[in-house]
């Protein structure tokens, strides 16, 4: 029943998110060609020099970095993120703003096991469209005469999921604090865009959180280099924020 419920409030949200990630993913295969014969015309054109260093890898590596630039670094980094603020900020949060968490509570379940029930089934509505995206990256590939390595996507995808997964339960943290659904997801979605803005400056960007889903850590995957570095970090901050969650949840007198 819980997680019924909250497939049901989720699905449009889902849907929208799987529609994004496929049209970026399907019109970035198709613009490579031309991509793939202009590198020098195109980084004379491109103002910040982040960006002109994606395209310098792209000249150098090929295919694989574009694909991690599109389907991890875009893809999970800003429609992932999307996703996974607005529905993280919506698993407590928006019971209260619409007067229904009472009812929520009122059902035979211990807060933990709805919470736990509906963290597990977010994830799993973020991750399907997010794999069958890259999936679909993959048989795209021959089209424009070049190929993935499944294993390498695999790896890349479960990697980079966990960046949309830190993200979604910070975002449930802070639900969990909040009366307005809106509220907490403007507050993870605001500090997300900042990190992304400091990415994009020169001298700024160490300190940004999307080097976690940078080029120089993903595209080593298809080397046989895992970032388990970078992996233990997002998964102990996803366990840190399921923590204050939990506690927040039931902390929390409604």
């Amino acid at each position: 029943m819980l997680w019924r419920q909250f497939v049901r409030e989720q699905r449009f949200l889902c849907l929208g998110y799987f529609l994004l990630l496929t049209l970026n993913l399907v019109a970035g295969t198709f613009y490579w060609p031309d991509l793939r014969d202009n590198f020098p015309e195109f980084i004379k054109l491109i103002p910040l020099q982040p960006l002109q260093e994606f395209v310098r890898a792209f000249e150098q590596h090929g295919y694989w970095a574009y694909f991690c630039v599109q389907q991890f670094f875009k893809g999970a980094g800003m429609f992932g993120l999307a996703a996974a603020g607005l529905m993280g900020s919506g698993i407590v949060a928006r019971e209260v703003d619409r007067r229904t968490i009472e009812l929520l509570l009122s059902r035979p379940y211990s807060r933990a096991r709805i919470l736990f029930t509906r963290w597990l089934t977010g994830a799993v509505l973020l991750f399907i469209p997010f794999l069958a995206t890259a999936w679909i990256g993959l048989l795209l590939a021959p089209q424009v005469d070049e190929q993935i390595d499944f294993f390498s996507m695999l790896q890349a995808s479960c990697y980079s999921f966990l960046f949309i997964l830190t993200c979604f339960t910070a975002a449930m943290a802070l639900s969990t604090r909040c009366s307005h659904q809106l509220k907490a997801g403007l507050w993870v979605l605001g500090f997300m865009l900042m990190q992304l803005a400091l990415y994009m400056i020169d001298r700024l960007w160490d300190y940004s959180l999307y080097n976690l889903i940078d080029l120089d850590v993903v595209m080593p995957i298809a080397a046989g280099v895992f970032p388990w570095y970078s992996c233990g970090w997002l998964v102990a901050s996803i366990m840190l924020f399921y923590g204050l969650a939990l506690w927040g949840f039931r902390s929390r007198d409604f």
